[in-house]
């Protein structure tokens, strides 16, 4: 019998609940993610407590790293 390659897209929804401290986000966010703040017009390395003081009042934000945290953390196949 042969057999067929087949490839498609699709959308996924998910929900998950996670559970990790803003402090762990903040850190794995600068390390992982690389992310940068502006100083003195030069953009530098942004740092864990600068980034906790973002997610702390930026929900949109924080929504959008606890969604990159919990893809980096979920078990591959």
């Amino acid at each position: 019998m042969p057999a067929y390659r087949v490839q498609w897209q699709q959308h996924v929804s998910l929900t998950a609940t996670v559970t990790v401290e803003l402090d762990e986000l903040a850190a794995w966010a600068c390390e992982h993610l690389g992310m940068r703040t502006i100083n003195d017009g030069a953009a530098v390395g942004a740092t864990p407590a600068g980034v906790r003081r973002l997610l702390e009042h930026n929900t949109r934000m924080r929504e959008e790293l606890l969604q990159q945290w919990a893809a980096a953390h979920m078990p591959h196949q």
